[in-house]
């Protein structure tokens, strides 16, 4: 077995989290990590932060709210919290507990504005706003937890003896909660795609054997695949890799209206006798990133244990035949949840697709600039346009292959750097004939005098193969020139899937400190006859 990489946490509590704490190992296990806690004094002032230590990952505030209901109203307290956060290290993701909107019986005898219910309601509406000043900050959501529980979230012995009210089955929710959904949301990049088996996984029964009509679609196969369409419209590809006819498959999806799930809503399906290892690998190719951003579901152990023999990096999730363990399985799988709306999820479906397009077209062209002039792209070029940055910490969060750093800069480091003035962050955007890609790279860039130090270089896998980082670079370095930049320096570093991200850098700086004017020169011969169209972008 792998060693567990460690997660460290800092707590800083007026409520006791050691019970939490005790429930997250086998969780964090499951995406190969271990956490390692270091806890502060009870103190209801929080005035001893860490902050010493410059290893920390995440700090969670576990707050017992009831000490500040009496003293303060629900907008002050949240300002009062917010003062706190400033002294937390900037760059470190935070986690902090709501409270919950009622624990005892008796607050059903009063409205809102006569129990506490009122300042929890309004209290936790202000904690939300936060995350608008704290990109960093995330909630763990205490009241939709014991909303979804009910009376027996509440311990009344407990809170009695330890001044902890959360029962056992409600302080289980909460170590899964954290460890299977937000530490790897904050933490990890997000998964790409989910690619699922059909037979006794999306329905119950088999095609080839039961037919079209004999299929049953159990309520639990439909919540399965309701989940699944949620996540596909917030930004993971959905596929099929099935043992199947694909005639049969195809008048399954013309036939069957009651799926929520549709033929649309798969951006690749895969149905004949190959093996499924071989059709997942095809996939990846057309998806045009690594397998390890991908999750196979599949009803038939062998065929999982096939799958990881043959690729050992993907992830893999057991489907139960009659559906009724797989919503909670899928919604509690690492590196599914989203923190926010994906925007881009339809734009980045439509360009995969339109990679199938430009894939064909290249291969009835023997010359590879005719084929780019076919397309007749567009790069533009942007430069510190802030309503970029959150792509920008999307981009480096999820860019594997090409990502020349892998520093994987969390919100707030990224939003230093456009402020900074040390620093230029350059947005790339590109389009063609087939689609408008938006915004598929970035470098982030560090002028100290005479010198520029690129930090950062990432590009969406999906951009890959059209020269669009050379031409972008070759155009930025012509701008940093004219400001009177002598010297280039890339930051790099070796990773798992990086390799495209470092034969490039290779190809255009002999080595990691050169003199621009080299480089640039070195560009200008690759780009020879180049025909896409680079111009620098305002709006």
């Amino acid at each position: 077995m792998d060693t567990l990489k460690s997660i460290k946490l800092s707590i800083e509590r007026t409520l006791p989290f050691e019970y939490i704490a005790k429930f997250m190992p086998p969780f964090l296990s499951l995406w190969d990590k271990e956490g390692i806690f270091s806890y502060s004094d009870y103190d209801p002032s929080l005035l001893q932060i860490f902050k010493e230590d410059d290893d920390i990952d995440v700090y969670i505030f576990w707050m017992d709210w009831r000490l500040y209901m009496e003293n303060m109203a629900p907008k002050q307290c949240a300002m009062w919290f917010s003062d706190r956060l400033l002294n937390t290290k900037s760059n470190c993701s935070i986690l902090v507990n709501n409270w919950p909107s009622f624990w005892n019986l008796d607050e059903k005898q009063y409205s809102a504005n006569l129990s506490k219910r009122g300042w929890i309601y309004q209290f936790n509406v202000q904690l939300e706003l936060l995350k608008h000043d704290f990109m960093q900050l995330e909630i763990i959501d205490l009241d939709l937890l014991s909303s979804q529980i009910g009376m027996s979230s509440y311990d009344s012995r407990n809170d009695k003896v330890s001044n902890y009210p959360l029962s056992n089955q409600l302080t289980m929710q909460v170590a899964r909660y954290i460890s299977l959904n937000l530490l790897p949301a904050m933490l990890e990049p997000k998964l790409k795609a989910i690619v699922v088996d059909l037979d006794n996984t999306l329905y119950s029964g088999i095609l080839g054997e039961d037919g079209i009509d004999g299929i049953q679609l159990t309520e639990e196969h439909i919540q399965f695949q309701k989940v699944l369409k949620n996540l596909k419209e917030n930004g993971i590809l959905l596929a099929i890799s099935s043992k199947n006819d694909e005639t049969d498959v195809l008048e399954l999806f013309e036939k069957r209206r009651d799926f929520p799930l549709q033929k649309d809503d798969f951006t690749f399906l895969e149905a004949n006798w190959n093996s499924k290892a071989e059709n997942i690998k095809v996939m990846a190719r057309k998806f045009n990133f690594d397998v390890s951003a991908m999750l196979f579901i599949d009803d038939n152990p062998a065929e999982l244990m096939h799958v990881m023999s043959e690729i050992p990096t993907i992830h893999l999730l057991l489907a139960d035949a009659t559906g009724k363990e797989m919503v909670h399985r899928l919604v509690n799988f690492p590196r599914l949840y989203s923190l926010e709306k994906d925007e881009l999820a339809e734009q980045r479906q439509q360009d995969i697709l339109a990679n199938q397009k430009r894939y064909e077209l290249q291969a009835k062209m023997s010359d590879g600039n005719d084929y780019l002039n076919s397309l007749h792209m567009q790069i533009g070029i942007y430069e510190n346009k802030k309503g970029h940055m959150q792509r920008v910490f999307e981009l480096g969060q999820k860019s594997n292959q090409f990502n020349l750093a892998l520093k994987r800069l969390t919100n707030s480091q990224v939003e230093e750097r456009f402020k900074s003035k040390d620093y230029k962050i350059y947005t790339i955007n590109l389009s063609d004939i087939l689609n408008d890609s938006g915004i598929i790279g970035a470098f982030i860039c560090q002028i100290n005098e005479v010198t520029a130090r690129f930090e950062e270089v990432f590009f969406s896998c999906r951009a890959l193969g059209r020269k669009v980082e050379d031409a972008a670079l070759y155009f930025i370095l012509i701008k940093l020139h004219n400001e009177h930049i002598q010297f280039v320096q890339f930051d790099t570093v070796k990773g798992p899937r990086n390799k495209p991200a470092l034969d490039w850098i290779q190809s255009v700086s002999l080595n990691n400190f050169e003199k621009l004017v080299d480089i640039k020169n070195r560009l200008e011969e690759k780009l020879l006859d180049y025909p896409a169209e680079v111009i620098e972008k305002y709006e």
